[in-house]
């Protein structure tokens, strides 16, 4: 059985800084898909110059709840957004024990994936900045109703094991064991083109190369995601983000001849969601 591995770049539109890391590391790395935080300033202009210049890089939406402001206006979706009219950050969102309205999501996450597609660019699959999709059962059968209008992809809810994640560690107990349980099982329900496996342990200090080629000699039979985070840092993320350092660290190691070589050595199939579950 062929091992076929989908390595999807998150956050592109960031800055644009981290768009063109992104681009460079699919024309130089590993990198074979990328999603879009389409509401933040420039994502949308450097979506199309990257359906240009790397027409092989698949193009998804990075469905946000947690930066930046909305597309819609901000009036219209009262429960997603703060006094400013920005959304508000994860950490903020789950203290504050506010539960987004769906009807809200919908509106916003809606938004979202026609701005992506009035760029031109084909919509390769959906996931959601900071596992937003994950916070409640509504918003993750939003994100599965959008992928099924759309005939898309989505990422797997989870990794089968939450405990070392940084990111599902904000998340609260019953929020988790939705994502490594009920959520698996509505997407296979629903038999939308997703992973079997996803591996999201490339992050933070683990953003290094001896982790990616720890990661690569074990991809399993079958389709598996790499999330990762690569990027150039530039003053505006330096200044807004928490992850800006880590992102250069991730560009090195994805880009590193030693990792291109050893996916080649394994016999490791890259690809997009497209083409992995495409016949």
């Amino acid at each position: 059985m062929t091992r076929t591995l989908i390595v999807n770049a998150d956050d592109f539109g960031r800055t644009r800084s981290v768009s063109a890391g992104i681009v460079h590391a699919h024309l130089h790395g590993l990198v074979t898909t990328t999603t879009a935080m389409v509401n933040l300033p420039g994502a949308l202009e450097d979506i199309a110059q990257a359906a240009l210049q790397a027409p092989a890089l698949g193009l998804g939406v990075h469905l946000n709840l947690t930066c930046g402001r909305p597309v819609v206006d901000p009036a219209g979706v009262p429960s997603l957004v703060g006094p400013d009219g920005c959304f508000q950050t994860p950490d903020a969102l789950i203290a504050s024990g506010r539960r987004p309205d769906p009807a809200d999501v919908e509106r916003e996450w809606r938004a979202q994936v026609a701005a992506f597609l009035q760029t031109g660019a084909r919509l390769d699959h959906l996931d959601s900045h900071h596992h937003a999709a994950l916070f409640s059962p509504e918003l993750w059968q939003i994100c599965l109703t959008l992928a099924e209008e759309h005939g898309c992809g989505v990422r797997p809810p989870a990794p089968r094991e939450t405990r070392d994640d940084v990111l599902f560690s904000r998340f609260p107990p019953a929020s988790r064991r939705f994502a490594t349980g009920d959520a698996w099982r509505l997407l296979a329900a629903r038999h939308i083109p997703s992973p079997e496996h996803l591996i999201t342990r490339f992050f933070a200090r683990r953003a290094r190369l001896a982790t990616l080629l720890s990661i690569l000699t074990s991809i399993p039979h079958g389709t598996t995601e790499l999330m990762c985070h690569p990027g150039w840092m530039d003053a505006a993320l330096a200044d807004e983000s928490g992850y800006a350092q880590e992102r250069e660290a991730e560009l090195r190691a994805l880009t590193s001849p030693q990792a291109i070589r050893s996916v080649r050595r394994l016999g490791i199939a890259r690809s997009t969601y497209r083409q992995a579950f495409t016949r």
